[in-house]
């Protein structure tokens, strides 16, 4: 089943903050879209592109601008040879199966359209469209895609599953399973389990896999970054409920916060730099007696686009994870892309090695949902 999301209005486009609390959300009701299209209102092929867009796909919502929404509901009434009609105070396709305040749904030949009015600073509208795939995300530790295809593939096969991986970082995979007609996609990650015991996260957010098993054993959680610059810490408290288990964290992006607020050794700094194993290994002894958490994260390196040098390059990042028994785990990275992807693949290393130092409450026997 194909899926699109049609963003019509300028101004939404551009309004990257506001851009992405619409794509969050729409991703909830039709998981992530086939294919996304923008296009302003003003445009003169904005007809064809709608009709094009709904024709070739079963689930289509429709956002717009608040100025855009009256043009949109004449095109989807002449595109379904409809009148429009006072609905809600909305002047919306006669048709349609359903309507809530600024959002209404349409039922035509098997698709389903929803078309939503979405104001900058507000709430969303109501999505009325319902989910109707049968996939599921899961991630896979410490595997390559190789070794995926080899194991996973004819398993899935066996039961009625594609497979779709992609790789987050070296030695984390994540894989959409998208069940086929006969498929049983619960039998499949039951075998795939005992196949892989200690690899299979079966939940489509790790961070809130993390969230919930330090949650069920009672233990916590501290960072502290350098190059992430609290990106791990925004990424955390970004789900509800991760007070439980968050602590918090220390940007220590100055040398000097290092030495005064993580105990770094001055040493070290003058030594090695403050990117290099020892720093990280001194960041996560600190961080750890700061906030007597059971496990604890950092992060140091080389962002860019400037800072390299021969022995270091732009993109060297060390990351660690370390529990408060003293085990722990450090690498060192050599990360390309710009500032940002870097300071992302960073921040997902780090996690995927507290999976590792944690794996005995994150990769164990885990139930299947």
């Amino acid at each position: 089943m194909k899926s699109s999301l049609i963003v019509v209005g300028k101004a939404l486009r551009y309004n990257l903050p506001f851009l992405n609390y619409i794509h969050a959300t729409i991703t909830k009701h039709i998981d992530l879209p086939d294919q996304t299209v923008y296009i302003d209102k003003n445009d003169k092929d904005l007809f064809f592109v709608l009709e094009e867009s709904i024709a070739h796909a079963d689930e289509i919502v429709i956002v717009t601008s608040h100025d855009s929404f009256n043009l949109v509901n004449k095109v989807i009434a002449t595109l379904g040879e409809e009148s429009l009609e006072l609905k809600a105070g909305m002047l919306i396709p006669s048709k349609a199966v359903r309507f809530e305040e600024n959002s209404y749904l349409l039922a035509r030949d098997g698709k389903h359209i929803n078309v939503i009015k979405a104001c900058e600073n507000k709430k969303l509208p109501l999505i009325l469209i319902e989910n109707s795939n049968s996939s599921e995300l899961f991630s896979i530790i410490n595997i390559d895609e190789d070794s995926l295809k080899i194991l996973v593939e004819p398993l899935a096969q066996n039961y009625e599953i594609r497979i779709t991986p992609t790789t987050i970082v070296d030695g984390w995979i994540m894989v959409e399973a998208i069940s086929n007609k006969y498929g049983n996609l619960e039998s499949f990650f039951k075998a795939i389990k005992s196949l892989l015991p200690t690899k299979v996260i079966n939940h489509p957010d790790v961070i809130e896999h993390i969230s919930h098993c330090l949650q069920k054993e009672g233990k916590t959680l501290s960072i502290a970054e350098s190059c992430t610059g609290g990106l791990i810490a925004s990424m955390l408290t970004k789900r509800a409920g991760i007070s439980a288990i968050f602590k918090g964290g220390i940007v220590s992006y100055g040398n000097e916060i290092k030495e005064s607020w993580l105990g770094v050794s001055p040493d070290t700094i003058e030594r090695f730099g403050a990117v290099s194993e020892l720093c990280v290994r001194e960041m996560l002894e600190g961080v750890l007696n700061a906030s007597l958490s059971d496990y604890a994260i950092a992060t140091s390196g080389i962002a860019g686009p400037d800072g390299g040098s021969i022995e270091k390059p732009v993109g060297t990042v060390y990351v660690g994870a370390r529990n408060k028994e003293g085990h722990i785990m450090i690498e060192r990275l050599l990360l390309e892309g710009d500032r940002e992807y870097i300071q992302t693949q960073s921040a997902y290393h780090a996690l995927k090695l507290l999976l590792h130092v944690g794996e005995n409450i994150f990769l164990k026997s885990e139930k299947m949902s």
